[in-house]
């Protein structure tokens, strides 16, 4: 998997091949081959490597003042990466239809879930009842669709910067006289 990850983030998915990866790895091809596809290798590299600098990026951005700009210092760094690869959002989302096991992927954004629902105040309900859980949910959900914008090139930067931007504002708003009330 590192020799993955590596050869991805050199070459790019049109650029990588088994037979390269295993090269890097010191390995067979069928060794590679054992492991998973291109497709397998490459979303588990990139799912693996957003996770974590998601988690990063939401635990520096939890200093900020707002709820508001918590979430936007996690959510508008997002943006911006996206923005600035849609060729390469577009092979993950091409890589994502054509694979059929997400189950991974699954607990890993609801991880990352579940540390942007963290970043509204504690109301101690089960994440089913949680308006902060729904409220996180709502603006994973719309960076996803976002990011498909994106990478189909259906909506121009400004405009995704400026919308995702509302969508946040809209759904911490709630949050901010709550959060205002803990700090003090």
């Amino acid at each position: 998997m590192m020799a993955a990850a590596k050869v991805f983030g050199e070459q790019g998915y049109r650029g990588a091949t088994i037979p390269l990866i295993a090269r890097v790895a010191g390995v067979s091809v069928g060794t590679v081959a054992s492991v998973g596809s291109k497709d397998d290798l490459f979303l588990r590299s990139v799912e693996e490597l957003s996770t974590a600098n998601s988690l990063a990026m939401i635990r520096e951005a939890s200093s900020a003042e707002t709820v508001t700009e918590q979430v936007w210092g996690y959510v508008g760094r997002m943006v911006e990466a996206s923005i600035a690869m849609p060729d390469q959002i577009q092979d993950y989302f091409v890589a994502y239809l054509r694979s059929s096991d997400h189950e991974q992927n699954l607990a890993r954004v609801q991880q990352v879930t579940e540390a942007l629902r963290d970043l509204f105040p504690t109301d101690g309900l089960p994440w089913e009842e949680s308006p902060a859980a729904l409220a996180a949910s709502v603006i994973w959900l719309s960076f996803s669709a976002l990011c498909f914008s994106l990478a189909a090139y259906s909506v121009p930067p400004e405009v995704a910067r400026r919308l995702m931007r509302s969508i946040v504002e809209t759904q911490c708003a709630p949050f901010e006289t709550t959060a205002q009330e803990t700090r003090q």
